[in-house]
């Protein structure tokens, strides 16, 4: 193989040409539809509220000592309902869910009727440290596993009713690995300079940029820590028939077995941080003396599109 020749500047990236399928991906991602946009039937998208079930049952009916009027404690899945639409409504903090509750019982007693509370119950709704003791003491992997599942579902069906060539965008089987520090999550302890402290949550997610859902997350030690996560959350997924898709971090030789162990398969950028293995791919790939500049199969570009 030759070098790179003077006229060709030297790429912070050099990879294969992606599957026809790739073509035009990265450029524009179109939305799925709203519910409402969608002429669906009764029954047709799956139920948050049958997803829920898969939640176990954590409290102890044993020592309540609650008012007779109260009827007992209140069914977990409606609170759960209740707590979901009320953070997707904006609210935040026990004691504001709480109120947000309050005020549908006097105003629309019929969403309370929807999600399942006893119209014969006083109060109808969880008090504030209610809230706060459900999820103090829930065990959160089987409730995340069952609203993402959900979520997952949602979003699979609004998919399926987009017109064929929307779909084309972007690829069905693109799962791309990315980590983020929460946001307002190290507001109490942040480090120098405004940096993140010991006290941010940062999580690593899986996301389908297709179904625009995060499929699966866990929780990493830091920016530094992602690889670690990384390697987890590949272990969680279905990689089968997949593309995995992630920074340059991610670009490492355990990562490529697990993705290619579970049957699927990896597009990886190669960036400055490998300096060995970009210079390895810069000479398998690099033009031939022989076929000239246009005799190379691959993509090279700092920072531009990818050439036709």
């Amino acid at each position: 193989m030759g070098k790179l020749s003077d006229e060709v500047p030297v790429p912070t990236a050099i990879v294969p040409l992606p599957p026809a399928r790739w073509v035009g991906a990265l450029s524009q991602q179109l939305p799925l539809p709203f519910m409402s946009e969608v002429d669906t039937q009764p029954g047709s998208l799956p139920s948050l509220a049958k997803a829920l079930e898969a939640v176990p049952e954590h409290r102890k009916p044993r020592g309540f000592k609650a008012h007779p009027a109260s009827g007992g404690p209140v069914l977990l899945i409606p609170t759960l309902l209740l707590l979901i639409a009320a953070v997707l409504c904006g609210r935040r903090g026990y004691g504001s869910i709480a109120e947000w509750g309050r005020q549908l019982s006097s105003q629309h007693p019929e969403l309370l009727d929807a999600l399942g509370f006893a119209a014969d119950r006083r109060p109808r709704t969880p008090a504030a440290a209610t809230f706060f003791r459900l999820m103090r003491d829930m065990k959160l992997r089987p409730f995340q596993e069952a609203l993402q599942g959900w979520v997952k579902g949602v979003a699979s069906a609004l998919h399926a009713t987009l017109p064929a060539w929307q779909k084309v965008g972007v690829p069905e089987d693109q799962v791309a690995l990315d980590g983020k520090t929460v946001r307002g999550a190290s507001g109490r302890r942040e480090g120098v300079e405004g940096q993140p402290g010991e006290g941010a949550v940062h999580l690593v997610a899986a996301y389908a940029p297709a179904l625009q859902t995060v499929l699966d997350q866990v929780a990493s030690a830091g920016k530094g820590h992602e690889l670690a996560a990384v390697k987890l959350l590949l272990g969680q997924i279905d990689l089968k028939g997949r593309l995995i898709t992630t920074d340059a971090l991610g670009t490492q030789r355990e990562v490529c077995e697990i993705v290619m162990a579970g049957e699927g398969d990896y597009l990886l950028p190669v960036d400055d941080n490998q300096p060995t293995l970009l210079a390895d791919i810069q000479e398998a790939f690099s033009p031939s003396e022989d076929a000239g500049a246009g005799g190379a199969d691959c993509a090279a570009w700092r920072g531009a599109e990818r050439p036709e």
